[in-house]
C-alpha cells in the first residue's frame, strides 16, 4: 500500500473518529455540536435515537481502516487492502447521504451539509484511487 494511499487513509479514519464523540456524547449537550452538526437545539431529542448508533458505526468503519492499514504494513496484505477497500468504499457510497438529505430539505440551510459531506467522503475515495498504484 502506498504511502500517500496511507496517509489519505488515515485522515478518513481521523476524521470519522473526531466525529464519533460529537454525534454520539456531546451533541444533547454542547451548542457547538449541534452548530456543527446542524442540528437545531429543539431537533436534538428527536435525532438522538439515530446519533448515537451512527457515531459508533462510523467508529467501527474508522477502526476498520486503521486496522487495515497496520495488517498491510505488517505483511498481511490481503487482509488489510480488504479493511481498507471496504470501509473506505463504505465512507464514499454513504457519506453523500448527508448531501441528500440536504437537497430534500432536512437540512436549517440549503448546502449546509457540503462541507461534512466533502470531509467524509474525499479522504476515503483518494484512497480508494490511489490503492491501486502499488507501494
Amino acid at each position: 500500500m502506498n504511502a500517500v494511499a496511507q496517509i489519505f487513509a488515515v485522515l478518513a479514519a481521523v476524521i470519522y473518529i473526531f466525529v464519533f464523540p460529537v454525534e454520539s456524547f456531546l451533541l444533547r449537550r454542547s451548542r457547538w455540536a449541534q452548530k456543527f452538526l446542524s442540528t437545531p437545539p429543539e431537533n436534538v431529542p428527536a435525532v438522538m435515537m439515530w446519533a448515537i448508533p451512527t457515531g459508533y458505526k462510523n467508529l467501527v468503519i474508522a477502526l476498520g481502516v486503521l486496522a487495515g492499514v497496520v495488517a498491510a504494513n505488517s505483511g498481511q496484505l490481503v487482509v488489510g487492502y480488504t479493511l481498507v477497500v471496504y470501509c473506505c468504499a463504505n465512507m464514499v457510497l454513504t457519506a453523500p447521504t448527508m448531501l441528500l438529505a440536504d437537497l430534500q430539505g432536512h437540512y436549517p440551510r440549503k448546502w449546509e451539509s457540503l462541507p461534512g459531506t466533502l470531509a467524509a467522503t474525499l479522504p476515503a475515495l483518494v484512497t480508494l484511487i490511489l490503492l491501486p498504484l502499488g507501494p
